[in-house]
């Protein structure tokens, strides 16, 4: 019986060869067994060859192109493939520490904003200009050294979107022409009428794709705040926010048979014009649009010209929105100085229907919450006081199994407060009414001409802000969004069209290679919401990422005339796939599976170094079957127990045996 005690020199534990002063004699039909093994590595995260990552994209808004509404939108370059090279592109050495990893990630999904020039990563088109993915940011957390985070999130600061809508006190409510954020305003000339005329309509889509929560303020970002430009005591006429769509307005303009759109309108009333003075100016010389229609509160149809005229009724009319927020003033008939919720639908008989889509038939107003603003005053005298409210939508869970698939909204009082939290909430939609399902958004675009498919295709991001007024020089002196302007130079990527449009991603998936995958934990990632904060964005995480107590070893004594077989991973058969000729022999040893399950972590000064052992519960005796043999040396390899890829990783190993005779 010979005991034999192998030890790797200094940083290579995986290939190493001892050699002897005496000779090793191997008597006829030995056997060998192992005692135990060491292992000791450094903190490096080692891939035996080059590993990928693909993001998967379950769920996009707009679902097709608005150009070519036959081809759906994927966004994606590559398949939304990276590649992570085995060899760290900072160092030019196999191995990452758990931040060289994430890194190496965030910046090929991402790409650096500090190269010269700007890099992309995932998030380019072909010519190397941002996609549409440009929304999204990669997760790149420095707060803990190991930990690695892999998925993208929402980057209000990236956007910079917020914008301001103000009304001129002059010229009754006409828009103020040098304030950024509006696509059409009003050159109404009426000087006394008391109606809503919808003096602007932003040219910024809200962005309702935000999956904010209540909590802290800097975390919500789809907020829209506005405050009145009078105060409660000044306040005589209604003043109004809506979401409307601009994309609805462009295609209620369409010249000609526009049967495609007819479920939006269905009544001539509908088209609603006060002859040509109400025509919506637009700013930046785009095409006038009409004034949206105005309706009897809870009551089916628009109201005619004659019943606008009618001025002592009129003051009571909302305009047509999918959502109205209403300050009435002291003129109203029935409710003064009232903060009143609306929201559109399809009214048939006494049923009112939801929206089913931003084309559907918007034939009623209907008044959902009210509360008198003295009961938002906190003591504050009205006299001095404006409405500042703000709203929030928020997704919440749904009645199907997808999950957060209905949008719902929230509205806050923010007089005498900077900040969004329970206590200012006024109104919750949840526990009241259902908004707007998922399917809502997913308007089909198939049929029409080109020009109202791509309408149909960009209504999918339906939402922009609209004013409204009823006096002169009434209105909203401020109103702030996070929202973006879907194509041009002022698109969020500067190059938007509807070739490669805007893009809401509201779900993926991130799908790993094997190696990879082992590492991480996860193949394929279950669907992942990224219109969050970075610090609340779902994402797959690798926490104490540098101990690799995942990592299985095979030990080769490559001159002992060992026999074992075994396969890899790699040429594994399926069920079902044909018969490969994968397995062969192998002079291993002993194999050890995850020998860091009970580990420790040394400081070595250098870094950390992780230290495991394995010891055989039950003892496994291999025949050797050999003739005498002399050996002067042994040489070892460990290698990965799935790939047989030789362990790089390995700074230092024992691996102690012992072989027996064969008499013995």
């Amino acid at each position: 019986m010979t005991s034999i005690n192998l030890v790797s020199p200094v940083g290579n534990g995986h290939t190493y060869s001892v050699r002897f002063r005496e000779p090793l004699v191997i008597e006829p039909k030995s056997s060998v067994y192992l005692n135990f093994a060491k292992f000791k590595r450094n903190s490096s995260i080692y891939f035996s060859q080059d590993q990928t990552l693909q993001i998967i994209l379950k769920s996009v808004l707009p679902a097709v192109l608005p150009e070519t509404t036959g081809t759906k939108n994927t966004i994606l370059e590559n398949d939304g493939i990276i590649t992570i090279p085995a060899i760290n592109p900072d160092t030019g050495l196999t191995g990452y520490t758990p931040k060289q990893l994430e890194n190496t990630i965030a910046v090929l999904l991402g790409g650096d904003s500090e190269a010269e020039p700007e890099s992309f990563g995932m998030r380019k088109n072909t010519d190397g200009s941002p996609s549409q993915l440009f929304l999204y940011e990669p997760i790149f957390e420095l707060s803990n050294n190991k930990t690695i985070n892999i998925g993208f999130y929402k980057d209000y600061q990236l956007l910079d979107i917020s914008s301001a809508i103000t009304m001129s006190a002059t010229n009754r409510i006409q828009a103020d022409t040098t304030t950024a954020g509006i696509l059409y305003q009003s050159n109404t000339s009426y000087t006394d009428a008391e109606f809503y005329d919808s003096y602007a309509v932003s040219d910024q889509h809200y962005d309702f794709s935000f999956a904010s929560e209540l909590g802290d303020s800097t975390e919500n970002h789809n907020i829209i705040q506005m405050r009145t430009n009078k105060t409660i005591g000044e306040q005589q006429g209604g003043i109004w926010f809506g979401l409307t769509s601009s994309e609805i307005m462009a295609a209620q303009a369409n010249t000609g048979g526009n049967t495609n759109w007819t479920g939006y309108h269905t009544a001539a009333n509908d088209v609603f014009t006060y002859g040509t003075s109400s025509l919506r100016t637009p700013v930046a010389g785009a095409t006038i649009r009409t004034i949206p229609a105005l309706y009897k509160p809870n009551e089916t149809g628009s109201v005619s010209r004659a019943e606008v005229d009618n001025k002592a009724e009129a003051v009571s009319y909302v305009p047509q929105c999918y959502l109205g927020i209403e300050i009435t003033g002291s003129n109203h008939p029935t409710d003064p100085n009232t903060l009143v919720l609306w929201r559109g639908g399809n009214k048939t008989a006494t049923r009112f229907n939801a929206l089913t889509k931003p084309a559907s038939v918007i034939n009623s107003m209907k008044r959902i919450w009210s509360t008198p603003l003295a009961n938002l005053l906190n003591g504050s005298d009205p006299n001095n006081t404006k409405v500042s409210l703000a709203f929030q939508s928020y997704w919440a869970e749904g009645f199907s199994a997808i999950g957060r698939d209905k949008l719902e909204f929230r509205v806050y009082n923010m007089i005498n407060s900077n900040f969004i939290s329970q206590s200012n909430l006024i109104y919750d939609s949840l526990n009241s009414i259902r908004w707007l399902s998922y399917s809502f958004f997913q308007q089909s675009a198939a049929s029409g001409t080109a020009d109202e498919k791509a309408q149909k295709a960009n209504s999918q991001i339906p939402f922009n802000v609209m004013c409204s007024a009823q006096l002169k020089d009434h209105g909203w002196e401020e109103i702030k969004m996070s929202g973006f302007i879907k194509t041009g130079a002022n698109s969020p990527t500067g190059n938007a069209t509807n070739l490669k449009p805007i893009t809401l991603v509201q779900q993926y998936e991130i799908k790993c290679s094997p190696e990879l995958a082992r590492f991480l934990g996860v193949n394929v990632s279950e669907g992942m919401n990224p219109n969050m904060s970075e610090s609340t964005a779902q994402r797959i995480t690798k926490t104490d990422a540098d101990q690799h107590t995942d990592e299985s070893y095979s030990v080769f004594i490559k001159n002992l005339p060992i026999k074992a077989y075994k396969n890899i991973q790699s040429k594994a058969m399926s069920s079902g796939g044909n018969i490969q000729a994968a397995g062969y022999s192998q002079p291993i040893l002993h194999d050890i599976p995850t020998p860091y399950s009970d580990s420790k972590t040394i400081n070595s000064g250098s870094g950390d170094i992780i230290v495991g052992t394995f010891q055989p519960s039950i003892k496994k005796t291999l025949d050797l079957d050999n003739n005498r043999q002399v050996l002067n040396s042994l040489d070892v390899e460990i290698r990965d127990i799935e790939t047989n890829e030789i362990a790089e990783g390995l700074s230092g190993s024992v691996i102690n045996f012992t072989i027996q005779k064969g008499n013995d």
